[in-house]
This record gives structure tokens, sequence and C-alpha cells, in this order.
């Protein structure tokens, strides 16, 4: 594949001393690309995830994000500008109950003045489907809604990156259907590079390639018909 925008080399962590969580983890990926990382709980996946947008500090090894060393402190806001996280519960990541606001609150705090944060977020709902649901209260969606609002919070800041963090595990089929069609919008249209973490074996059979975690290593690295198989 083309330019790599994540190179994570030898990354390691332990939240508790003696017994790491990471271990030697390296791992590239293409602008562009749709990948799927796959493991048990406790595997590693999440913990990997959240190095991606400084949300856990890098202990061992070496992790670039659209050419950003993801461990120099004085650049965390500008890597989380660049990557961008959507959860496994929505509501946990809202700052406002007004959707147009919540979406709007990224751009605001990067740096954009209210007219341009209003464009964004309006741009980024109808991205995702929701043109109009600006004055809607977030808490009266549906949990497909609300993931798609929490998606295009992280579009309105113009992400390269979108992490995925076991987005679809708390919503029906139907509101999983309908993020993951936004997604791919996303992706086709932006040429967004999207990383799912997920246990969804149907999910990961679409993805350009799957990784597979185990005990905080990579054990599988490749296309879904070869590594699934």
């Amino acid at each position: 594949m083309g330019e790599k925008i994540v190179e994570a080399r030898d990354i390691g962590h332990a939240y508790v001393r003696g017994r790491a969580t990471l271990r030697g983890v390296s791992l590239g990926i293409s602008r562009g690309e749709l990948v799927a990382i796959v493991g048990e709980n406790g595997s590693g996946k999440t913990t990997l995830a959240r190095h991606l947008n400084a949300l856990i500090p890098l202990q061992e090894g070496e992790l670039s994000v659209t050419g950003i060393d993801a461990g120099d402190p004085s650049r965390v806001w500008e890597l989380r500008r660049a990557c961008g996280m959507v959860f496994q519960n929505p509501e946990n990541q809202f700052v406002s109950s007004v959707v147009g606001e919540d979406v709007a609150f990224g751009p605001l705090n990067f740096g954009a003045d209210e007219p341009e944060a209003r464009e964004a977020a309006s741009a980024a709902l109808s991205a995702v489907g929701l043109a109009g649901f600006e004055r809607r209260d977030t808490h009266a969606l549906s949990g497909g809604q609300q993931q798609r609002v929490a998606l295009a919070g992280v579009l309105a800041c113009d992400a390269d990156v979108i992490v995925l963090d076991e987005a679809t595990s708390m919503v029906d089929p139907r509101g999983r259907d309908e993020l993951v069609r936004a997604v791919a919008r996303a992706r086709d249209e932006r040429g967004t590079t999207v990383i799912w973490i997920t246990h969804d074996m149907e999910l990961a059979a679409r993805a350009d390639r799957v990784v597979v975690m185990r005990e905080g290593e990579v054990a599988a690295d490749g296309i879904p018909a070869d590594v699934l198989a």
C-alpha cells in the first residue's frame, strides 16, 4: 500500500509493573486503509488504540500518527485533532445535550471561530446522514444515531484517522449498519483511515486487513480471507 499514516515500533505498556499489557507491538497502517483489530478481552487491542491519540502515554517504543510523534507531550492536541476516537458508549463523550453544539465543540476547541465551527458541524452531520439534527437532544436519539453524532464530532475536526473502539457493541443491528455506512462514506469521500477495534467478525471480514492481538502481541496480520480462515 502507500504512505504509512500510522507507524508503531516495539510498543510496550504495563499498567502494573511486571505485568505487560503490550509486548513489542509493531504495526504499519497506510493512508486510507480500513484495518480491523480483533482479539479476546485483555489482549491489548484497546490499550493499543488509546496510544494512537495519546489517551495513554508511551512507555516503550516509538509511535507516529500522521507524522506526529505520539511520544512528544507538546504535540498531544495536534495528535488528537488528527486522530479522533469514537468510543463504545457515545454518551460518555458528549459535552452538550444539543447535537449541533456537541459536534461543534471539537472545532471550537481547536481554534475555529463560531461560524466556522457551526459550518463544520452541519457538514459533518450531513456526512453521517443526520442533516437537520442540529437542535435535537443527544439523549433522545437512538443508539445508532448517538454513535453517528459521535462520529460527526470527529469528522468536524477533519481527522485523518478515525479509531472506533467497540463502537457497534451497544447498538442494535440497524444502528450498527447505519454507523458502518457512515464510516464507509467518510472513507470514500475524505480518504479517511479507519481503525476498528471489534469483536464483530462480520465487520472484520469487510476490512482491508485484520490484525489479531493475543496477550499483548500481534498474533496475525493480513487480509481477512487469510487471517479469518
